[in-house]
């Protein structure tokens, strides 16, 4: 460690690069699990890069800012345009605009480069295009409309491509070091290279074939006029080295290519071709000039030579670009474009290293834009690459969607890149695909490390780079264009409140999206005001793009799983968390540790963003259990979300099927809205509902049959009368604001504290279905809701976290104006669809035009997107282009606010999410004063005080105690006992014997043939799988036994029980219970009370006893016994009896069914035709027959066969049921309910 007496920047500029790009590169250099440098750095921010007059940043108009701290016109390269007093350009009698000088933030007419020169700082300028790129050229020249050479066309009409005057601008600068390409803008028409540079050039002709042009050929040597000024002058790599070595050379001129050292032009006989992979290939072109070093190696050369000059001592100021990240991406060469950010990467690292040596450092990464839009897309089988559907309109008779071709190692449609082997030795095949060729306003982070990094505002407009680099070279601070909010106040305890918000499938270019059409690209969402930002990696067990459901695990257990896990493992075991609890999420253990829990989804209850915290399920799909989970084990004190369709039992259409013509989902009879409210929930379903929430109210928010929005294409939603939200029935559903401020009312005094699970998941399915209006929307609705967060924080608990994240970038969405290079998009409709070229190959007929969105969608007519105002002025319309409708691993950033958001590393794994949340909930990571065991056979003992136990594996025997134990046992065969007590105790596989007492217990188990004694209490007990044997206890018990041959007693209390596919029996005990087996052969009986049997397939014994039950079987023979009591019973089909016992009962036929009913009742028979038969015995004149099928009286023949009366289909022949003891004369329409 060296300190000097001035401080040193190292800005480094690998334009046109996103989180994205510089995944592409980790998956192949490191592995999804690999740090790159860029990972390395110590913080990271969301970069804003608009223009005067246009939302994307230009090369040239990003430079100056960058340079002199001001916002500029995106043509601008050093001036600023002189404005009318409308704000309008004014342009000059030449035709031209009317420039005037620019002052920079400062004060004073200088970029910051020229003030560090003229401090006598130690300065280097290095680019891996030509020196002139903006990158570095706006550091240190200027030139303007009044440059540009009459008659100039094309790109020439632009100041920006004015090469040799800015060319010497930088030779004359001043700078001490200077490396890069550009040997044609350095010599005069018709010079012959020097014989140094025979590596790349050789005569004169072959510059002049390159241009001959004023503007990119100068009128004097300039290489002569560098000797003049004291540089000494390389061209290789070999040369600078040797020049480094040279302890007096203090100034060094690099020029190591013609034009730049990446090739994504190819000069050759016939003319010039784009570097695009094809052509590079064709040619026996490589993607960088072998002799010229990279600007790693630049940057590394350049500290050497700097660190020896006298000057050094004041501080040092470096500005380096790789603009090959920038050209290939906007050519869409993959190839090239990994290759570039692995040399930036290359110079990130050795800035890190110059910070270690010298603390007092400040290196700060930025792009300006983000070319091409590339996005990985996996996981691919191993072969050629493919085509991305994107932007389809799923409109009959309309377009289809656009076939987006992606990039393989040698171009379009080529072999898949390989990422190097995960952490677990997951290896993945990917190809890239691509928005288009044109920069974006995009998905750029800035990072930053050293001196005065964590000083970086929240969110970074693009004039804080220059202020951040300013006040560290001189130590003046100087005012932001956009000043942060206050920091929220500092919490006071060390455990307290989080509140997780997922906005599902998101990126910085999305929510720049929602700040340009609500905002202006100079407001702020509330997004953009959270505290902390980190770049978010989110590869899975199997892949390297993170699924909802695996991901949802994740985040709630803080371990990598699969990418179908919902709970399980890929093997079926169960989820064991990071800390160390099996089966356990964050979620359910903030609730057994007295927080209250709270899960919101704007989506059905059962997306895995919220459900995975809360439910264990084998399959996604399976939202009719996930639900059942949340409502009626998951303890949580708040419910929000839509998908009532599958709270409900076929044929009961709730509050939102019946708009819809529908009814619920369920098939096991459960109505789980009846549940919650046996279990103290109010259930509400409007948002006028939603307001009248009191404080510690139990609440179940119903807002959609299925989502509370309709994730569809534009086009279709049109097509189909929809909005983006609000279905048919509650056409104004509240948002996820609404839900979150409610939510907090009810538990903002918990006295434990609380945690809230959020997502919005309509920021996920409307990219993902590539509908740009509703993805707007759902972020501005997600933004609603952090703002709420936030103002609870700021307002009501400092002790509160705030984070946030998404586990995949969904669609790839980029934003797009035409601007500078064509005019804007105007506010009335375009008679066409603009598109943009994606992907070339530089052969016509292969390129491929990808439809933009409007605000309609992407038919014609088309309508732009209107950003509002920048403080500025107007700011103009903009399209939104796709990568396509999956998901990608992409541009994913966390971002965090209040308690503990320092916590946020700048680059994390997915499973940090889970540490900083438990960190924050309970003080410490781990549970530190937990009784643990070995992986042996271990006794463990509690107090009489509650304990935690972390068994591990093995056969033990854990003695808990009294208190509320909190008990957790890896795989093995364990005997566990535990007091009095509400106990939790969460197992493995293995064979348990469970015994806990009287108590509230949770009690769950993995697979294996365990017994259970739960004792009394009301008891939620849970089984994955096995032969197991339950006795509940007296209460109001939960019991959910898996698959396998079960034996279950619920005794007193209204038990709900499910017993699952097996040969199970069950015996619910006195009181109202639900049993509900699947397939197989079931001994079931209901005891007294009013019962619900739900016995499924299988034959099965059916024993409702005393009480009014309802009694169904599938199909199979089924012996049913009503018992006491007015019973409903449903036979199914299958060879059945049926003994209905005394009563008033409902008997639903449709079987060959042996049924006696007591004469004493007044029975119904529903009698459905088909291959049943009824054969009813004790049938007296109270009775009634209700025919189903559509059959009336007049449809059927009644007839006498002996003592009996037969009830004939008069059409089929068919009979319908035998009246045993019956005569036909009793039988008349009357009979028929």
């Amino acid at each position: 460690m060296t300190t000097t007496t001035g401080n040193h920047v190292i800005f480094i500029h690998p334009d046109g690069t996103s989180p994205a790009t510089f995944a592409f590169a980790r998956f192949v250099d490191r592995g999804p699990d690999g740090r790159l440098n860029y990972d390395k750095m110590a913080e990271a921010r969301v970069y804003l890069g608009h223009m005067e007059d246009q939302l994307t940043g230009t090369s040239n108009g990003g430079a100056v800012t960058h340079a002199t701290g001001v916002k500029v016109y995106s043509e601008s390269f050093g001036f600023e345009v002189v404005r009318d007093a409308n704000g309008k350009p004014v342009v000059g009698a030449d035709g031209r605009l009317v420039e005037t000088d620019l002052v920079a933030a400062s004060g004073k007419k200088q970029t910051i480069m020229q003030e560090a020169v003229a401090a006598n700082k130690a300065t280097a300028l290095i680019n891996s295009g030509v020196i002139a790129e903006p990158g570095t050229g706006a550091f240190v020249a200027k030139v303007g409309q009044r440059d540009v050479p009459d008659g100039a066309a094309g790109f020439a009409r632009f100041p920006r491509a004015q090469f040799a005057e800015i060319t010497r601008q930088v030779v004359e600068s001043g700078v001490d070091v200077i490396l890069g390409g550009g040997l044609v803008n350095y010599l005069p028409v018709g010079t012959t290279p020097p014989p140094e540079a025979a590596a790349f050039a050789t005569s004169a002709a072959q510059l002049d074939a390159i241009s001959t042009d004023p503007s990119q050929r100068p009128s004097i040597n300039l290489i002569e006029r560098a000797k003049h000024l004291g540089y000494t002058v390389v061209y290789t790599e070999e040369q600078l080295h040797a020049a480094v070595a040279n302890p007096n050379v203090l100034k060094v001129l690099g020029i190591f290519a013609n034009e730049d050292t990446f090739n994504d032009n190819v000069r050759t006989a016939t003319g010039n071709l784009t570097g695009v992979e094809e052509n590079l290939i064709a040619t026996g072109t490589p993607n960088f000039v072998p002799s010229a070093p990279t600007v790693g190696e630049m940057l590394k050369a350049a500290q050497i030579i700097l660190e020896r000059n006298p000057k050094f001592q004041n501080g040092s100021f470096m500005v380096v670009e790789e603009e090959g990240t920038d050209n290939f991406g906007n050519i869409n060469n993959a190839a090239g474009m990994l290759e570039a950010t692995l040399r930036a990467d290359e110079a990130i690292g050795a800035a890190l290293k110059f910070v270690e040596k010298y603390p007092n450092t400040l290196v700060i990464k930025a792009s300006d834009s983000e070319a091409g839009g590339l996005q990985v897309r996996e996981p691919l089988a191993a072969g050629n690459v493919g085509t991305i559907n994107a932007n389809p309109t799923n409109v009959t008779g309309q377009p289809g969607p656009f076939p987006n071709p992606m990039d393989g190692q040698t171009g379009r449609g080529t072999q898949t890149f390989t990422s190097a082997p995960a952490a677990n030795g997951l290896v993945s095949n990917f190809g890239i695909g691509w928005v288009g060729t044109p920069d974006f306003a995009g998905n750029i982070v800035v990072k930053a490390h050293g001196l005065n990094a964590s000083r970086l505002p929240v969110t970074i407009d693009n004039t804080d780079i220059y202020k951040a680099m300013y006040e560290t070279l001189f130590g003046v601070t100087l005012t932001p264009r956009v000043a942060d909010q206050p920091k929220p106040p500092a919490a006071t305890k060390t455990s307290g409140n989080v509140i997780f918000i997922h906005p599902d499938g998101h990126s910085p270019a999305l929510f720049a999206a929602a700040r340009f059409t609500s905002q202006g690209p100079d407001g702020r969402l509330n997004w953009d005001n959270m505290t902390n930002t980190g770049v978010y990696l989110g590869h899975l067990t199997d892949q390297l793009t993170g699924s909802s459901d695996g991901s949802g695990v994740v985040h709630a257990m803080g371990v990598k799983v699969f990418q179908d896990s919902y709970g399980l493992n890929e093997d079926g075991s169960r989820v064991t968390s990071f800390s160390e609890k099996v089966g356990t999420t964050i979620l359910e253990e903030a609730r057994d540790r007295g927080k209250a829990v709270v899960l919101i989804n704007s989506g059905r209850m059962s997306e895995p963003g919220s459900g995975a915290f809360a439910a264990e399920v084998d399959n996604r799909s399976n939202n009719n259990e996930i639900i059942r989970q949340i409502v009626m084990e998951s303890g949580a004190q708040v419910i929000m979300g839509g998908g009532e369709r599958w709270m409900l039992p076929t044929g009961v259409a709730g509050r939102f099927g019946g708009p819809l013509n529908q009814t619920g989902a369920r098939t096991d009879g459960l109505n789980l809205i009846e549940e919650a409210q046996k279990l103290g929930y109010r259930v509400i379903y409007t948002k006028e509902e939603l307001a009248t929430i009191q404080a510690g109210e139990k609440i179940l928010g119903v807002f959609g049959w299925e989502d509370t929005y309709n994730s569809i294409t534009e086009e279709l939603l049109a097509s189909r009368g929809l909005k983006a939200y609000g279905q048919p029935g509650n056409l104004n559903p509240p948002d996820v604001g609404d839900m979150l401020e409610g939510a907090l009312r009810a538990v903002k005094d918990a006295p434990n504290g609380f945690f809230i699970v959020l997502e919005e998941e309509g920021t996920d399915n409307f990219p993902n279905a590539n509908n740009a209006s509703g993805t707007i929307e759902a972020a501005l609705r997600a933004d609603k809701a952090i703002g709420i967060a936030q103002n609870f924080i700021r307002n009501v608990d400092p002790n509160t976290l705030l984070i946030t994240a998404a586990d995949s970038e969904a669609g790839g969405l980029q934003v797009w104006q035409p601007t500078p290079f064509a005019p804007g998009f105007p506010d009335t409709p375009l008679s066409t669809t603009p598109t943009l070229n994606a992907n070339p190959t530089n052969v016509a007929s292969a390129n491929a035009n990808n439809p933009l969105d409007g605000v309609n969608g992407r038919l014609a007519p088309w309508t732009g997107f209107r950003s509002q105002d920048s403080f500025d002025g107007a700011m103009g319309n903009f399209g939104i282009g796709w990568v396509g409708t999956p998901d990608f691993p992409g541009n994913t950033i966390a971002k965090t606010y209040g308690m503990n958001a320092n916590l946020l590393p700048s680059t994390l794994d997915n499973t940090e999410i889970y540490k900083i949340m438990y960190k924050t909930l309970f003080g410490v990571l781990g549970d530190p004063t937990a009784i643990r065991g070995t992986a042996g056979n271990d006794v463990l003992r509690g107090t009489a005080n509650g304990d935690t136990f972390i068994a591990g594996g093995g056969d033990d025997i854990i003695e808990a105690g009294e208190g509320d134990n909190r008990i957790y046992i890896g795989v093995g065969n364990s005997t566990i006992t535990a007091g009095n007590g509400n106990d939790v105790v969460s197992t493995d596989d293995g064979n348990h014997t469970i015994r806990t007492n009287g108590g509230d217990d949770r009690i769950s188990t993995g697979r294996g043939n365990s017994k259970i004694d739960a004792g009394k209490g009301n008891d939620i007990i849970s089984v994955l799988g096995g032969n197991t044997v339950i006795n509940a206890g007296e209460g109001r018990d939960v019991i959910n036994a898996g698959n396998g041959n079960d034996t279950i007693r619920g005794e007193d209390g209204d038990d709900v029980i499910l017993a699952g596919n097996g040969n199970n029996s069950v015996n619910g005990g006195n009181g109202n219970d639900r049993m509900i087996a699947g397939s197989g052969n079931d001994d079931l009986r209901g005891g007294a009370g009013d019962d619900f049997i739900n016995a499924g397939e299988g034959a099965n014994t059916l024993k409702g006893g005393d009480g009014n039950d309802t009694l169904l079987a599938g199909a199979g023979d089924d012996i049913i016994f009503g018992g006491l009591g007015d019973d409903t019973i449903n036979a199914g089909t299958g060879t059945n009896t049926i003994n209905a016992g005394s009563g008033n009962n409902v008997i639903i036929s449709r079987g060959i069914d042996d049924i006696t009913v007591s004469r004493d009742g007044m029975n119904r028979f529903d009698l459905i035709a088909g291959p049943g038969i009824a054969t009813i015995r004790g049938f007296t004149a109270d009775d009634r027959i209700r025919l189903g099928s559509g059959l009336t009286f007049d449809a059927l023949t009644i007839s006498r066969s002996g003592r009996d009366t037969l009830l004939t289909v008069t059409a089929t022949g068919d009979l319908l049921a035998v009246l045993k003891g019956v005569q036909p004369s009793t039988i008349t329409r009357e009979t028929f309910a």
